[in-house]
């Protein structure tokens, strides 16, 4: 039984772990957003849970990494496309977070993808949006996504809301998953558990299986 008290199963040959946005610019504090002032420590909480989640997993559970990238002259990014937008996501030309290929675009070493792994890169807040997540999914045979990493109320909950529309059932990690701040976090859990998915421990999920 979940966090949210629906009781739910797990099948290890179609469910995948989709770890999001772990990257350098997130969680260390040499990064992007760390030099900025961020409390990219909190961020950082969730990097044991997914490791041992992942770690935990059985046999035949695929782990896919998402990254987020952006073009270092700034072409493909959200302040350039969007007029309208919150405060909070306010940027001055030029300064571009998780440039590809660069050092903060990268997973941090705790969760170095195994030879196993796949990483899906992607421009926007949504892992599904014009990228091979999907594709892949439905060609392993996945009714099920495990949903852990950054930024909880962002991406995480973003991709996590185009998987359901999309009909993969939804479990969110919680252990796993970490936000700015605890509202930020409480929204994402309070959506989760009321609209689109189940949100479990990693005791929990294991003990779906």
């Amino acid at each position: 039984m979940s966090s949210s008290g629906t009781p739910f199963r797990l099948d290890a040959n179609t469910t995948a772990y989709i770890v999001i946005d772990m990257q350098n610019d997130f969680l260390d504090p040499g990064g992007y957003f760390g030099k900025r002032g961020l409390d990219v420590g909190r961020l950082a909480r969730a990097l044991k849970p997914v490791a041992a989640l992942r770690d935990a997993l059985p046999k035949g559970v695929r782990t896919v990494y998402t990254i987020q990238v952006y073009e270092a002259d700034g072409s493909d990014d959200l302040q350039r496309v969007h007029r309208l937008k919150p405060s909070r996501l306010a940027r001055s030309p030029g300064d571009v977070p998780v440039v590809r290929g660069s050092w903060g675009a990268q997973i941090v070493p705790e969760l170095a993808p195994r030879p196993q792994d796949v990483v899906v890169a992607k421009r926007r807040f949504d892992a599904f949006y014009q990228t091979d997540l999907e594709m892949l999914l439905r060609c392993w045979g996945v009714k099920t996504v495990i949903c852990a990493g950054v930024v909880a109320d962002v991406c995480v909950e973003t991709s996590m809301r185009s998987a359901y529309v999309r009909d993969f059932d939804v479990v969110l990690a919680r252990d796993g998953v970490e936000a700015w701040n605890d509202a930020d976090f409480a929204h994402t859990l309070a959506a989760t558990q009321s609209h689109f998915g189940v949100a479990a421990t990693n005791a929990q999920i294991i003990g779906a299986f």
